[in-house]
Parts: structure tokens; sequence; C-alpha cells
């Protein structure tokens, strides 16, 4: 911060040679002014800088205060992560120490689990052994097996293309039937038909007198 005092009192004395020089050249020209009016514009002028210097000094205060609050801030925020971080670093720092017991008991564990690991192959490799053996026999007894399957199986096919053959002559026999029973419905059919239209003509050939008065009475209704 600058020394206010100090411009206060630089300005005050420049602005006493600006007067000294306008009073001096006012006397020159043949204008004069008394000490007190000299005085009481130069109080002015003081006045007015150091109003200026202080609104000035007004606002690097703000600023300065504003600065450090800002400041304050970003400090107490920094201790709240250093207490954050020391926090951690003893909850870390435990953790570590577990963990590192754990390692311990899990190194005891692992070597006796090798010890077991070493002494179950030993014993796995005989099973296997064994297995192997049951294995191949076994494999051996499935072709025989797969043999008498795959012969089966051809011989199903076999009778399966027999039946397919047996049904497809069926329904071509079949088909073949319901064709004549149609062909023979369907002159039944037509036989019926004519003997029928025989019977009507039969019938008007015999009476035609009969159907006459029924002619004329007809006529009569329609007139």
């Amino acid at each position: 911060m600058k020394d206010w005092s100090s411009a206060i009192q630089e300005d005050g004395d420049t602005e006493d040679n600006h007067w000294d020089t306008d009073i001096k050249g006012e006397t020159e020209n043949g204008e004069h002014l008394d000490d007190e009016q000299k005085w009481t514009v130069n109080k002015l002028i003081y006045a007015a800088k150091l109003n200026a210097c202080l609104k000035t000094m007004e606002a690097e205060r703000d600023h300065m205060h504003s600065k450090v609050s800002d400041e304050n801030k970003a400090k107490e925020e920094l201790m709240e992560c250093i207490e954050t971080l020391q926090s951690q670093q003893a909850s870390l720092q435990s953790e570590n120490e577990s963990f590192e017991s754990e390692v311990h008991k899990l190194q005891q564990k692992l070597k006796v689990m090798n010890d077991l690991y070493q002494e179950n192959e030993m014993k796995l490799h005989r099973k296997l052994t064994v297995e192997e053996r049951e294995r191949l026999e076994k494999e051996e007894m499935l072709s025989k097996v797969d043999e008498k399957i795959i012969h089966a199986a051809e011989e199903l096919n076999s009778y399966r293309e027999q039946a397919k053959d047996l049904e497809e002559g069926l329904e071509r026999t079949i088909r073949s039937y319901e064709n004549q029973i149609t062909s023979h419905e369907k002159k039944a059919h037509d036989n019926w038909l004519t003997a029928r239209a025989a019977e009507t003509v039969e019938e008007e050939e015999e009476d035609p007198e009969d159907q006459l008065p029924c002619t004329k009475l007809e006529v009569k209704e329609e007139s």
C-alpha cells in the first residue's frame, strides 16, 4: 500500500507550485489577489485532492479486504483439506497394518495349501491313471454299441421307406376309389334328373285338358 500521507503532501506541494506560477502570471498581467483569497483557493484545491486520495484509498482498502477474505477462505479450505488428508492417512495406515497382518496369514495358509496340493496331486495322478484305463475300456464297449446303433438305424430307415411307399400306394388307391365313387354319384344324379324330366313330360302329355282351366283362371286373375 502506498504512503498516502506523503502522496497527499506531494500533491499539495505540486498544487502550491502551480498556484504560485499562476499567481506570478496573473501579477505580471496586472491582476492581483490578496493572501486570504490565495489561501482559500489553495485550501479548496487541497481538499479536492485529499477527497480524491481518500476515495482511492477506500477503493484499495475494500480491494485488500476482499483479497484478505478470499485468502482466509482459501486458507480455511486448505486446512480442512489437510485435516481430511491427515485423517485419511491415519485410516490408510491402519488399513495397511491390517493388510500386512492378513498377508502374513495368507502366506501361512498358502504354504499349508501347497503341501496339501502336492499330496492331492499324487493321489489324483493315481486316480486318473485308473480312470483312463476304465475310459478306454468303456470307449471300446461304446464303439461296439455305436456299430449296433448304426445298423439298427439303417434298418429303421429301410422300414420307414417301406412304410412311406405303402402309405403313398394306399393314398393313391383311396384317391382312385374316391374318384370312382364321385363318378358313380354324378352318373346316378344325371340319371335321376333324366328320369325326372321324362316323368314330367309324360304327365304333361297325358292331361293337356286338365291344365286348360288353370290357364284360363290365371288369365282372368291377371286381367
